[in-house]
C-alpha cells in the first residue's frame, strides 16, 4: 500500500459557471515512503494545485487523496489529521511569516497541535537547527532577515510539525545560485537523515535531477511521465512536445554525442558529469600511450 496516492483525481474552478476550468483530470499517482518525488511541469499544468489536495487544502470535485489507504476527506478529523501529517510549504514561503519572532513563527504549528511548551521548543529548535536558522535569530523579526534566511525560516516552520511527508512547493524560485544550493542540499540532507518523504514541485529540471528519486510530469492537469529520473528524461521529445526540455548538463552531453565524441547521454547532475569526463579523458590518454 501506497502512502500516499491519488484515484482518478479531478478538480473544476469555477464548476457551473462559464468560466469552468479543470485544473486536474483523472490523476492518478502514488507516493511511497521514503521518497523524494519530483513534480514537474509548465506554468498552468496542474503542480500547485495537484499539491494542495494531499494535505486536505483543496477538496476534489471527483475523485479521492489516500493517506495510508485512507480517504483523507471520510470525515473533518481525517481532513486535520492529513493537515499534520502532510507539511505544505508554499511557493514564496517568506510571504506568509506573520510573527513578532522567528521564534514565534517557527512554533505557530506546533502550538496549534496542541503540544507542551517543553514540546513546542523541542520541535523548534530541531527544525531550526536542521534547516540552519540560528539560534540567535530566534528573537529577531523574521522581517529584519534576508530572503533566503526568510525561506528558511519559513521551512522549518512546517518541519516543526514533523510531517510524515514534506511537500515543497517551487523552494528554490528567486534565490541566487547559493541560496538554491543551499536550499536543495537542505532537502536532501533531510531524506538521508530522517527517512522522510519529500514532494518538491519545481520547474527547474536540474534541481529534480539532482536529487529526486521518481519524477511526475505534469500537462493540462494530468500525470503524462511518471517512473524514475533516468526513464523520464530519456524521453527528450516528449518533453519537448509539452514545452519542457531535459537538464542542461544532458544537452551539453547531447550536443557533444552530436558532434561525434563517444559520450553517454544519459548524464543529469554534476557527478556523473564529472566521472563521465573523467572516463573520456583516460580513455584518449590510453589512446595517446
Amino acid at each position: 500500500m501506497a502512502l500516499l496516492e491519488t484515484q482518478n483525481l479531478t478538480y473544476v474552478y469555477g464548476e457551473g459557471t462559464p468560466f469552468r476550468i479543470a485544473a486536474l483530470q483523472g490523476v492518478n499517482i502514488s507516493v511511497e515512503k521514503g521518497e523524494l518525488v519530483g513534480i514537474i511541469g509548465h506554468t498552468g499544468s496542474g503542480k500547485s494545485t495537484l499539491v494542495q489536495h494531499l494535505n486536505g487544502l483543496l477538496k476534489p470535485t471527483s475523485g479521492k487523496v489516500l493517506l495510508n489507504g485512507e480517504d483523507i476527506h471520510a470525515s473533518k478529523s481525517a481532513t486535520r489529521a492529513a493537515r499534520f501529517k502532510v507539511g505544505l510549504c508554499f511557493q514564496y514561503p517568506e510571504y506568509q511569516l506573520f510573527e513578532s519572532t522567528v521564534y514565534r513563527d517557527i512554533s505557530f504549528g506546533p502550538r496549534n497541535m496542541g503540544l507542551s511548551e517543553a514540546q513546542i521548543k523541542e520541535h523548534v529548535l530541531h527544525a531550526a537547527e536542521f534547516v540552519g536558522v540560528k539560534r540567535e535569530w530566534m528573537e529577531k523579526s523574521p522581517f529584519d532577515l534576508s530572503g533566503g534566511e526568510k525561506r528558511r525560516v519559513a521551512i522549518a516552520g512546517v518541519m516543526a510539525m514533523e510531517p510524515e511527508i514534506l511537500i515543497l512547493d517551487e523552494p528554490a524560485a528567486g534565490l541566487d545560485p547559493r541560496g538554491r544550493a543551499r536550499i536543495t542540499k537542505m532537502i536532501e540532507n533531510s531524506r538521508l537523515s530522517t527517512g522522510k518523504t519529500v514532494i518538491i514541485v519545481s520547474h527547474s529540471m536540474d534541481d529534480i535531477a539532482e536529487i529526486a528519486s521518481k519524477v511526475i510530469v505534469m500537462h493540462n492537469g494530468t500525470p503524462v511521465l511518471t517512473g524514475a529520473v533516468q526513464s523520464v528524461f530519456e524521453n527528450a521529445e516528449k518533453l519537448a512536445s509539452i514545452g519542457l526540455d531535459v537538464p542542461q548538463l544532458t544537452r551539453i552531453f547531447l550536443r557533444l554525442k552530436a558532434a561525434g565524441v563517444d559520450v553517454r547521454t544519459d548524464i543529469y547532475t554534476l557527478p556523473e558529469a564529472k566521472r563521465e569526463l573523467l572516463r573520456l579523458m583516460r580513455e584518449r590518454r590510453a589512446r595517446n600511450d
